[in-house]
């Protein structure tokens, strides 16, 4: 009776070592998939080489800070749903981004045309028809 419950004991061990291992691997799948995408600007200005996706809609922002054009390496930038009236010249610097949406935000024609010229290779879209 003993062999069998230090047998069963070790099955245990074994059966939750698996699980623990298992969901290790499952969460570092997750953070390489969404490695280099930040949601939060002053955590992606820590970090400028490493960010190629940020989404900053929804965040009731009236400006953004110069320090945007430190992204390098950015491929895409989501500002949907701000209050926005410009852009900081400095978005001229960020060569590598192709995607920029700025739906629902307060451009004058003006801005509008000057961020067109000002990355001529990025796809800018202002949601307007």
């Amino acid at each position: 009776m003993k062999f069998r419950l230090t047998k069963w004991i070790r099955l245990q061990k074994i059966t939750i070592c698996l699980f623990i291992l298992t969901c290790f691997i499952c969460e570092l799948q997750a953070e390489e998939v969404e490695q280099g995408t930040y949601t939060d600007l002053t955590k992606a200005l820590q970090n400028p080489s490493k960010v190629r996706v940020l989404n900053l809609s929804g965040q009731e922002l009236a400006t953004l800070p110069k320090e945007i054009g430190q992204l390098q390496n950015l491929q895409e930038l989501y500002l949907n749903g701000n209050q926005l009236k410009t852009l900081p010249s400095e978005i001229e610097f960020l060569k590598k981004l192709k995607i920029l949406r700025l739906y629902q935000n307060e451009f004058s024609s003006a801005e509008k045309e000057r961020i067109r010229k000002a990355l001529p290779n990025c796809e800018v879209d202002f949601g307007d028809k």
